[in-house]
Formats: C-alpha cells, sequence, structure tokens
C-alpha cells in the first residue's frame, strides 16, 4: 500500500510541471520531447571546435555566439570572429562550424543545412538556393524536372517563389500540392 502512494506521488510530481505550463500558456499539446518545431523555434546546426557537435533546436530569437556557446567550446576563447550575422538571431536551417586558431581565436563560418538534411528534419526548402540535386530530391521530381526548374528560376532573374512552380513544364496542379509542403 506505502509503494503504491509513493508510485502516485512521483507520478504526480513528474506530470505537474507539464501541467500547469500548458494550462499557464495555454498551449494543449504534448510535453517539449514530443512536440514538433514551432515557428518560435529553429533549427541549427553546429560543428567544427566545439565539444557538443549536433542539431540544435533553439529559441528564434537566439544569437549566433549563444547558440556556439551552448555546444560548449574547445578550450579558452579569447575572440569569436562573428560576422553581422553574429549579433543577430540564428536563421532556421544555419549550419554554423567553428573553427579555432593557435591564438585563442575563434572563427565561425556559416553555412546552410543542405536540402536533403533540411527535409529529414522538416526545415523548410530555399527554393532560391537549391541546385538540380536538391530538386531531384523531392518526391515526383526527377533528374529532367529538376533541370526544369533550375532553367526556369534562372530565366526569371534567380529568384522564383514556390508558386512559380506552376509555371514549369510538367508540374501541374496535383504536383505543386505534393511539392509546396516542402518550402
Amino acid at each position: 500500500m506505502q509503494q503504491r502512494v509513493i508510485i502516485i506521488i512521483l507520478a504526480v510530481m513528474i506530470s505537474l510541471p507539464f501541467v500547469i505550463k500548458s494550462r499557464v500558456s495555454g498551449i494543449k499539446s504534448a510535453p517539449a520531447a514530443f512536440s514538433v518545431t514551432s515557428s518560435s523555434r529553429v533549427i541549427v546546426r553546429v560543428s567544427g571546435d566545439v565539444r557538443h557537435s549536433g542539431i540544435y533546436e533553439v529559441s528564434a530569437n537566439s544569437l549566433t555566439r549563444s547558440v556556439i556557446k551552448m555546444a560548449g567550446v574547445d578550450g579558452a576563447v579569447k575572440y569569436l570572429i562573428l560576422d553581422e550575422t553574429g549579433s543577430r538571431p540564428v536563421v532556421n536551417g544555419a549550419d554554423l562550424q567553428l573553427k579555432m586558431q593557435h591564438d585563442g581565436t575563434g572563427m565561425v563560418c556559416f553555412g546552410s543545412i543542405p536540402a536533403g538534411e533540411r527535409m529529414v528534419l522538416g526545415i523548410p526548402l530555399d527554393i532560391n538556393s537549391m541546385d538540380e540535386a536538391d530538386f531531384d530530391r523531392l518526391p515526383g521530381i526527377g533528374p529532367v524536372m529538376a533541370r526544369r526548374i533550375v532553367e526556369y528560376r534562372q530565366k526569371n532573374g534567380g529568384k522564383i517563389k514556390v508558386e512559380g512552380l506552376l509555371a514549369v513544364e510538367g508540374i501541374g496542379e496535383m504536383k505543386y500540392q505534393k511539392l509546396k509542403k516542402f518550402f
């Protein structure tokens, strides 16, 4: 009997923070460990001279320097060299790589997570930075269609909106509806 009471008390103590948080914020969803990325969260990859390389889901207003520190810097950093993006929030799908110099200066290289990985992680794709190989990975798009999309984009100033896919030969409304969820 006493064991059951202890187990019930422990269960209540463990679940209480989730119940209180969902009541206070008005959110009726699963705990954070089971939730899907929302617009207030972004996914970034951190690699290089850090202790904990990997994929991080962070607040949408997290600064680059904060995300790098979160990953744990190997060694002492005297200076962290960032361009103007270092003092701005990271963007969804950013790829940050820290390279430490012998003098203790850390240089952050900025990139973007490749389209194939973005699809797996559920990060929206950037239609204007994708190449033929990236488009070829999309369902229903082969190498010929991928080439047509890239050629169409080039003919239209190098940038298109997702709706522009409808103007590409071979992409009808049904195919467009399947593709637009990736962007």
